[in-house]
């Protein structure tokens, strides 16, 4: 979609980003904004931790100070909590040696906020540990994995649909342009990417006529641009000033 943004026009009247969101028209949904949290320490035998620096300890310390941090994240009346989930974890060689390297991959769904606000309270939250470790001769860096949006208010101006908010982001906020943006479609957010996902056939089938509806009123609203538009040039083919002819 930023491609596609970045190479076409932005006069649209009216885009449809298809989701899954129940059947309803989606007024909103929580940013997103992803970090890494890389720690290096010095590797030693396990029967001599002392001669060594575990970046495994302190990434327990780092990922501890985030959990608490969540608690303390921006939130809203209308998305709710900002989450922050520690997605991948990954330190050390074996068993038997002291952790030289630890990685913590996280998301952060924003209920408020921007993604510059949550940086800066993730850099002041790890700040403590830092120090300890630069001054045992190790360090820690907070990597940007997503540059993200805050949250994201969507259209949902056409009666006859239910409306709902949703906690997943999607591709609304990567174009540009002032046309009315719609986020619709068959299924539930709660079966996607498992092993049960599925789409049920009502849904489907409920679903074709919502698309036309949406599609229907889409073009309706292309049609009264163009119209207006064909009149205001109207108006200034009538309202034109002649050159003056030169003496």
């Amino acid at each position: 979609m930023k491609n596609f943004s970045a190479i076409r026009p932005h006069d649209f009247p009216t885009m449809i980003f298809g989701e899954p969101t129940e059947g309803k028209l989606v007024s909103g949904h929580k940013g997103i904004f992803g970090f890494k949290v890389v720690i290096k320490g010095k590797a030693a035998h396990s029967g001599y931790p002392w001669l060594g620096l575990s970046a495994n300890n302190a990434m327990v310390e780092a990922l501890a100070a985030l959990l608490k941090l969540e608690e303390k994240l921006p939130s809203s009346e209308k998305y709710g909590k900002t989450t922050l989930n520690i997605g991948k974890v990954e330190g050390g060689v074996a068993a038997n040696v002291v952790a030289e390297r630890a990685e913590a991959v996280c998301a952060v769904r924003m209920a408020d906020g921007t993604p510059e606000v949550i940086l800066d309270m993730v850099t002041e939250a790890l700040d403590p540990i830092r120090k300890k470790l630069e001054e045992e001769g190790g360090s820690l860096d907070i990597g940007i994995t997503i540059s993200g949006y805050p949250p994201v208010d969507i259209d949902t101006d056409i009666d006859g649909f239910d409306t709902m908010t949703v906690n997943y982001g999607t591709d609304v906020p990567n174009l540009q342009g002032a046309g009315k943006r719609y986020l619709y479609g068959p299924g539930s957010i709660f079966v996607a990417h498992g092993a049960n996902e599925h789409l049920k056939v009502e849904e489907l089938e409920a679903a074709v006529g919502d698309y036309e509806k949406l599609i229907r009123i889409a073009l309706e609203r292309e049609d009264e641009l163009m119209a207006e538009k064909t009149e205001v040039e109207k108006f200034w083919l009538g309202h034109r000033v002649e050159p003056v002819a030169e003496l």
